[in-house]
């Protein structure tokens, strides 16, 4: 079965379930064709505001978005 080829982005964004109050979610496409808000893998909606470097470090990842795209990528 030949591997799909899946362009998607991580980025932290403003989400309650954190104690920091940001999660690092996958959205699919690229952040340059995003507008203010977008559906995550995991299925919610986000606001896409930019990230200061110590909210990469900060953000936890969230486990949704990755199981979800570990089995897409197989």
């Amino acid at each position: 079965m030949p591997q799909i080829e899946l362009r998607y982005f991580w980025l932290p964004v403003p989400d309650e379930s954190s104690d920091y109050g940001l999660v690092r979610h996958a959205f699919a496409g690229s952040r340059l064709d995003k507008g203010p808000a977008d559906d995550s893998f995991c299925g919610d909606t986000y606001a896409l505001a930019i990230p200061s470097e110590m909210d990469w470090i900060r953000a936890p990842t969230c486990q949704d978005c990755n199981t979800l795209l570990k089995e897409l990528k197989g």
